[in-house]
């Protein structure tokens, strides 16, 4: 009994290091501030933003690339069918940002892996 115990935990624990190797190699993310979202895909360069939200407020993406360079994405059509896009390399971290009242508020940088 104590070695069937041991078996099916040692199935576990592999099971479980499975699931975190193959989250690791995931090459999407996306990063929400309430309705509006950006996301990058690193393996197609794929970079956008979107304006969900009928607030008035405008909506960007900021990319940082390898070397230090800053790119900014609009989604220029507002809360409008379609978003903003662009193909970016070398992606190092991004972060999505609403053009409201004062300072615009914006998350925290997302890390690309």
């Amino acid at each position: 009994m104590f070695r069937k115990a041991m078996f099916v935990g040692g199935v576990m624990i592999s099971v479980l290091a499975m699931g975190v190797s193959t989250a690791e190699a995931d090459t999407s993310y996306v990063i929400w501030q309430e309705l509006d979202y950006a996301q990058y895909d690193s393996k197609d360069d794929f970079a956008g933003v979107c304006d969900e939200e009928q607030d008035g407020n405008g909506v960007y993406a900021e990319y940082k690339q390898k070397g230090g360079t800053k790119l900014t994405i609009h989604d220029s059509n507002g809360s409008k069918v379609g978003c903003g896009n662009a193909k970016i390399p070398d992606v190092t971290s991004f972060r999505v940002c609403e053009d409201d009242a004062g300072d615009d508020s914006c998350t925290l940088w997302r890390i690309v892996r």
